[in-house]
């Protein structure tokens, strides 16, 4: 039996509390108008071997065909053998190194095998199936089958498979795997593709979307209930999606095991974690949104959604934590960040809508477990070092818990195609927990952590790119691996950050709070994005996503230059209306007037007549400036940008340009000088990380002062982020 951290026993979980807890959860959605419509079950019964990190398993999945097209054909993911020789794709890909920073360890290899698949009737379906490799040909990869069947699923038809197979863990690597005798179990079970309809993310036929597993790209598949029952060797901890609803315990001769099973329902994928208990501790709270949700958070989200606080009330969501004793003192933190997250996300993307949240913490010898999301269960990080300083006021464990969490929403409830359009899940999602932990840093929430700009290092990440990058590309097309992480990641979260700064707060995370809503357990892509935002905003701002989101655009401008000059009296001729006269003395001459049919070039010079001021004015400023400032656009992406002109009395000028043109010349006549001219003020294009030429001031420094700043503040502009005194 596990015990919890404070030696009290943990409770089962009964099928009637459940029933409750599903009944609440369900009848809460249907007055959120949101429609669910289930395309896939799974029941999965699993035992795990350590001794051969093996898994022996049967399976009985039932399809439900939600298009309006026939089909005779089903494909299936096999993840594991991603990772079964040096020649897969995703082996490949990953070119032998590592994906987060982990070895790949050769010999220890993972695979399944599918030894037996029938249908209700008990046809064998096994020699209808083959392998398929739908992205590169490559006859070395076994990740993806396609099984024909004897008949056509018509619309709305089902179909029930059931399916016998092994499967044997890698030494941990890409998410999944095992580490000594911590396991985390992911990818692990023959799982159906999606089957599209025409018109879906520009298909033409209705067809499967089942993509190979490739280094850079995740997962994609249809909601469903999972119900899991996973046998271990006794005095084992298990943590799973879902809630548990059994447990018991089983004698095998001599051999004791402990059976856990779980049911996860509206959800699109199932993973789970085990451990001795000597190795693993389990730790319950819960997440109370009278205490957990921060007052001003609740009143500022109110305010932008325009909203009342009651509209906006979440529900309590139960947390387990399975972390390594070792790192125990640290759980309080992981605890907190996700309370936060839960508020965060909830309050500005809609309630969590599950009643429980399991996370894990894996041992730092299986840290490639870390930082990843299955629906209602996520793994963190951290080491006994963040116990210390200076590590521990570096904001690691925050930043993968919330960001972990965040998934749960934009991978987990809107479930978009990973492997199409990563960026819908991790760019929307690093743009989410990036406010997040502004939020926090702001109000001091994380106590350990004194001070942490979760922005910069977005817009380091983009900054040191030689080539720009596009963001809506399939996920192992990029150049490289770096390219894939930066467009859906960073580039992603700046641009949305630029939206918000564009459109303006209130509209922006109404816009992005209506897409959520809108598109839960439905799939969404781009276009379904762009389209609900320009109609919340009701503004086009297609001109916007095209650059930004589509295009390999980059964001850039400068001040080119800033010439100013004394207004100095008018000297030579000057025609009157009615005679040419000459101004200022040549030396020798008198002034003369000359007749109006005379010619400037024979004609005497002669003193100029007095002219009012520039106005008519006597009182309006005297000009004594003539005043040129010179804007570039080196960049490529298009779009207004405000420029701020500050002038010597400290009085400010905003200008917009439209940047249209490569570059254009502001000319202004002036009673005084122009003391600094900066491009982006405000700095609401993210996007543009190149920012040491946005700026121009008017610092008349002697040569041997601005020798010795160039030499101390150079580096800084390197960075492009800090202005210099005579930029």
């Amino acid at each position: 039996m596990e015990k919890r951290l404070t030696g009290g026993p943990v409770m089962k979980t009964t099928l009637a509390v459940l029933c409750a807890v599903l009944t609440t959860f369900l009848g809460a959605a249907a007055t959120q108008g949101i429609q669910y419509t289930d395309t896939v079950d799974y029941d999965i019964q699993v035992r795990l071997d350590p001794g051969t990190h093996g898994l022996d398993g049967t399976e009985v999945v039932h399809w439900t065909n939600r298009t309006r097209t026939p089909t005779n054909e089903l494909w299936w993911h096999l993840y594991l053998n991603a990772f079964s020789s040096s020649k897969s794709t995703f082996m490949k890909e990953l070119g032998g190194t590592s994906l987060r920073g982990g070895k790949v360890h050769r010999y220890h290899w993972g695979w399944t095998r599918i030894t037996t698949m029938t249908l209700d009737d008990g046809t064998d379906l096994l020699p209808r199936m083959t392998f398929e490799r739908p992205d590169d040909h490559n006859p070395d990869d076994f990740t993806v089958a396609k099984v024909t069947l004897p008949f056509v699923v018509q619309p709305g038809a089902s179909v029930t498979i059931h399916l016998r197979f092994l499967a044997k863990l890698p030494k941990v690597i890409a998410r999944t795997g095992w580490a000594g005798q911590f396991y985390l179990v992911g990818q692990w079970f023959p799982k159906l593709g999606v089957y599209e309809a025409a018109g879906v993310r520009d298909r033409t036929v209705a067809g499967w979307n089942c993509h190979q597993f490739h280094a850079n790209s995740e997962f994609y598949s249809d909601f469903g209930t999972y119900t899991v029952s996973v046998t271990v060797p006794q005095g084992w901890v298990v943590g799973g999606g879902g809630i548990e609803v059994s447990r018991e315990k089983i004698a095998e001769g001599t051999s004791r095991f402990t059976r856990v099973t779980y049911r996860d329902p509206r959800v699109h994928d199932f993973a789970w974690t085990a451990a001795p208990a000597t190795l693993m501790a389990v730790i319950t709270r819960k997440f109370d949104p009278s205490r957990d949700v921060p007052k001003d958070w609740l009143e500022n989200t109110a305010k932008l959604l325009h909203r009342s606080p009651a509209d906006l009330e979440l529900p309590p969501v139960r947390l387990r934590l399975l972390i390594p004793r070792s790192q125990v003192r640290l759980a309080g933190r992981m605890l907190n960040a996700a309370r936060l997250a839960i508020a965060w996300y909830g309050l500005h993307y809609g309630p969590y809508p599950y009643p429980q949240l399991t996370i894990v913490s894996p041992p730092i010898t299986a840290r490639e477990a870390g930082g990843m999301e299955y629906p209602t269960f996520i793994t963190t990080g951290a080491s006994r070092w963040m116990l210390y300083p200076p590590a521990k006021w570096v904001p690691l464990i925050e930043i993968v818990t919330i960001h972990e969490f965040g998934h749960q929403y934009f991978y987990g409830l809107l479930a978009s195609n990973e492997f199409e359009e990563a960026w819908l899940d991790e760019g929307f999602n690093s743009f989410a927990e990036a406010s997040c932990e502004a939020a926090i840093m702001k109000d001091h929430l994380a106590p350990d952590v004194p001070w942490f700009e979760p922005w910069v290092s977005n817009r380091m990440a983009l900054l040191f790119r030689k080539l720009p990058v596009e963001i809506d590309r399939f996920s192992w097309k990029f150049r490289a691996r770096r390219d894939y992480f930066t467009a859906s990641y960073q580039k992603t979260a700046l641009a949305l950050r630029t939206l918000r700064n564009l459109a303006g707060a209130s509209t922006f995370a109404t816009a992005m709070r209506t897409y959520a809503e809108r598109f839960r357990f439905r799939h969404p892509g781009g276009d379904d994005f762009f389209k609900t935002f320009n109609e919340v905003a009701g503004t086009d701002y297609s001109w916007f996503f095209d650059q930004a989101f589509r295009a390999e655009k980059k964001a850039d401008w400068a001040v080119l230059g800033v010439r100013q000059r004394r207004v100095t009296k008018l000297e030579g001729y000057r025609w009157t209306g009615s005679e040419w006269v000459t101004t200022g003395k040549p030396s020798g001459t008198p002034a003369t007037s000359i007749p109006a049919t005379a010619t400037p070039d024979t004609a005497p010079k002669h003193a100029a007549t007095a002219t009012p001021g520039a106005h008519g004015n006597t009182k309006a400023p005297k000009i004594r400036w003539n005043v040129k400032v010179s804007l570039g656009r080196p960049g490529s992406f298009i779009g207004p940008v405000h420029v701020e002109l500050v002038w010597a009395d400290g009085s400010k000028t905003t200008k917009t340009w439209n940047s249209t043109t490569r570059w254009i010349v502001w000319s202004f006549p002036s009673s005084q000088r122009l003391k600094q001219v900066v491009i982006d003020p405000d700095h609401q294009w993210l996007l543009e990380t190149n920012r040491g030429d946005n700026y121009w001031s008017d610092h008349r420094l002697p040569g041997a002062v601005s020798r010795r700043l160039w030499v101390i503040l150079e580096p800084a502009r390197l960075l492009n982020l800090v202005p210099l005194p005579w930029s």
